[in-house]
């Protein structure tokens, strides 16, 4: 019975393998996804830290774990959404090169915003990603006391 119910479920997986659905999100790899947007946003505030670190390279032992931390959670995001990572948008605001206080409260704004979003997209999600957005919202909000 046990080989019955193994093959069974073995076999649903490969069927819907076959068309093109995939077993964690449920839905098709091409068809959008409610995350989509934060994904994109995520990979956004991962750029904006590294445009930064270009423009202020004083920053850089401050703000690289920052970005890093971003890019990781683009990662598993994407990974959980059954999604490969996104190029980021091409809407990316360079910070003032000149001003290293004024990138550092474009950064604060930015994480304000991300964690804000966060919080919402996980009181919102499915249960299987609660964990992964609250994380992302912590460490956003954690990111706010490093950037005082």
């Amino acid at each position: 019975m046990v080989g019955v119910v193994g093959a069974g479920v073995v076999g649903g997986l490969a069927a819907g393998s076959l068309t093109g659905c995939d077993a964690v999100t449920g839905g098709r790899d091409d068809e959008p996804h409610a995350l989509d947007g934060f994904l994109a946003a995520t990979v956004a505030m991962g750029d904006l830290y590294t445009d930064t670190i270009t423009a202020q390279p004083a920053l850089a032992p401050t703000l690289t774990p920052l970005r890093d931390a971003h890019q990781a959670h683009a990662s598993a995001l994407a990974g959980a959404m059954g999604r490969e990572v996104p190029a980021a948008p091409a809407t990316t605001a360079a910070p003032d090169p000149s001003d290293p206080t004024a990138a550092r409260a474009a950064l604060t704004a930015a994480e304000s915003t991300g964690r804000d979003e966060a919080v919402t997209a996980c009181l919102a999600s499915a249960p299987r990603l609660a964990a992964l957005l609250g994380s992302i919202a912590a460490a956003r909000a954690s990111h706010l006391e490093v950037l005082k």
